[in-house]
């Protein structure tokens, strides 16, 4: 004789054994007691959490003829015994997804009209998934339903609730059915462990119970089939072994790999886990669980709980930081894209879309310039919370003095007639201690200005400042990204194939730029454009006026210099009154040429 499954062997017999719903219990409990039963009632909810089974338990205490007083069937009686096994004659189950017509409908009604039996009280019929009946059918059950006879009780089962047509609802008391929490779960299996007399660990629970998702019925299904592997006591390895699914370590080695953008250390761990027999839909599947977990025990401050061990909980917490709330965000659209990709039928090749989705979560190039900037800013955050030392903003600079007739060109050469002055020693200063990160510190030196803000506060103020400029304007120029601050000039990088255009733009309004930008700066800033190329690895790490080995660093050749330079009155001078030489005679005082006649050609 086979062995019933566990979910069919102990099917909660009454309404206190059904775990994870007692708003439900409870309410019909008091409803047989109090004889205040619904003609119709709508059971809805996921999978596996006791909607048939509680309609059962509903036309069992309906017909009990040992009624308690707490509403509870006695479950040893005949009408409760005829309902367990199956066969009381007043108790119909209908299959809507299978009998979804009008006929089945017109059968069911008609059969609504006649008697119950000596011993009954009440016909109860249970329509389940009955979003899947058809307008017609639903239709012809309305009338019905709305004011059936007085010993009918209809109780409507469906997953999707939403399907099922309002007049429908309207004429039922909705309950809704929720999935049990890991803990309940964990209780129920262990409780059911118990009664086999099977030893078990919480490893091996917790696997079980992460797996069913808050399903009662898959659960144990689950546990039926890692019994089968297990002889007599259940351990986390025969689970594991039992149920497949990416082992929690190499799932963590091939998120970390991708977290140090160790783009071959993640492929080989995607390898490992593929070679040793684990599907690539269940390793994608649990990649995007990883993920999920990591983001929020990193954000949640410890408020949401976290189903496994809690070395595994500080070890997600650490890769959620390591890589970034920007990052691990997109981590988890990547992912989640490429799991619908492999769930596609059209798909060749699950494995190359699965490593592909890990290849540009690694590489930060793969990254869009927004992004980028998103995981910059977290990171300089997540540094300055951590208390990183950063260099105070820049100092002022000298005055700029007015300009005057003449132009710079009179001023620098009167600047070289006159003897160089030799400049009065200035007294020694203390140094500042230097800025962990180039990116953090704002660039001290002297400007024509005095700059009170930062190469961050530049970096924020950006989008804001696009914001408030016109339309045409914005489009011309909003692929010029800050990346570094000199001497207090905000250097954009720009774009090579669109220097030019980009370039002619800024400066003709500059104007509007610098007001826009000055209003959420606090200063009127000045600005310099440097082509740049952003689809390298190091595309946004900042450019200083001096390397790390002290040398100047190089200008790219596309450079643009500021429109407002300051000027040096003490260079201005002006142009000689000598009579401007023809281009024969220079050649003649100053090489030596010789002048000869030129021989036309006959």
């Amino acid at each position: 004789m086979a062995s019933h499954s566990l979910y069919r062997k102990y099917r909660p017999q009454r309404f206190a054994e059904l775990v994870g719903q007692e708003h439900v219990t409870v309410a019909l409990r008091n409803a047989v007691r109090e004889d205040r039963v619904g003609h119709a009632y709508l059971f809805s909810g996921p999978r596996g959490t006791g909607k048939t089974t509680t309609a059962r338990l509903l036309a069992r205490a309906l017909n009990c003829l040992n009624l308690g007083a707490d509403g509870e069937p006695c479950g040893i009686c005949e009408n409760c015994a005829a309902v367990a096994a199956g066969t009381f004659f007043d108790l119909v189950e209908l299959d809507a997804a299978s009998n979804n017509g009008v006929d089945a409908m017109r059968e069911l009604i008609q059969s609504v009209h006649l008697g119950v039996g000596a011993s009954s009280r009440r016909k109860v019929y249970i329509i389940d998934e009955v979003h899947m009946l058809s307008a017609a059918a639903s239709n012809t059950l309305l009338k019905t339903l709305e004011e059936p006879p007085e010993h009918v009780v209809f109780v409507l089962a469906t997953t999707d609730p939403q399907k099922v047509l309002p007049t429908l609802r309207s004429r039922t008391q909705h309950f809704e059915f929720t999935l049990l929490s890991h803990g309940q779960l964990v209780g129920h299996l262990a409780d059911i462990l118990g009664r086999e007399g099977i030893e078990t660990d919480s490893d091996a629970l917790d696997l079980i119970a992460r797996r069913a998702a808050g399903s009662a019925r898959d659960a144990l299904s689950l546990l039926d089939q890692a019994l089968a592997v297990g002889a007599g006591r259940l351990d986390g390895l025969q689970v594991q072994s039992a149920l497949g699914g990416a082992p929690f370590e190499q799932r963590l080695a091939v998120l970390e790999a991708a977290a140090a953008e160790d783009v071959a250390g993640a492929l080989v761990g995607v390898h490992d886990l593929v070679a040793s027999g684990h599907d690539v839909r269940r390793v994608a599947d649990d990649l995007l669980r990883t993920l999920r977990d990591a983001f929020l025990q990193s954000n949640a401050s410890g408020r949401v709980p976290y189903d496994g061990a809690p070395e595994d909980c500080v070890r997600l917490i650490a890769l959620a930081k390591e890589m970034g709330n920007p990052a691990v965000v997109r981590a988890i659209e990547i992912m989640g894209e490429a799991i619908v990709d492999i769930r596609g039928q059209a798909v060749a090749d699950p494995r190359l879309v699965l490593e592909v989705a890990v290849v540009r979560i690694a590489r930060r190039e793969a990254r869009t310039r927004e992004e980028t900037l998103l995981d910059r800013v977290e990171r300089l955050e997540q540094r300055l919370g951590d208390g990183a030392p950063v260099s105070a903003p820049a100092a002022a600079a000298p005055t700029r003095a007015a300009p005057v007739p003449g132009g710079p060109v009179l001023a620098r050469r009167e600047r070289a007639a006159k003897p160089t002055e030799t400049p009065t020693p200035a007294p020694p200063e203390v140094a500042e201690p230097p800025a962990t990160d180039p990116a953090v510190a704002a660039d001290s030196s002297g400007s024509a200005d005095s700059v009170t803000f930062a190469l961050d506060d530049v970096i924020e103020a950006w989008p804001a400042t696009l914001g408030v400029l016109k339309a045409p304007l914005r489009a011309g120029i909003q692929d010029a990204q800050p990346i570094a601050l000199e001497n207090g000039i905000i250097i954009f990088g720009v774009p090579k194939r669109r220097f030019d255009a980009i370039n002619e733009r800024f400066r003709k309004e500059a104007t509007a730029i610098k007001d826009a930008f000055a209003s959420r700066l606090g200063a009127a800033p000045r600005f310099m454009l440097r082509a740049h190329d952003f689809s390298k690895a190091d595309a946004l790490r900042p450019a200083t006026a001096s390397g790390e080995s002290g040398t100047e660093a190089p200008k790219n050749e596309h450079e643009s210099e500021p429109d407002d330079e300051a000027v040096d009155l003490t260079e201005l001078s002006d142009a000689s009154d000598a009579p401007q030489l023809d281009s024969v005679t220079r050649l003649v005082a100053d090489l030596g040429a010789e002048v000869v006649d030129e021989r036309r050609r006959g």
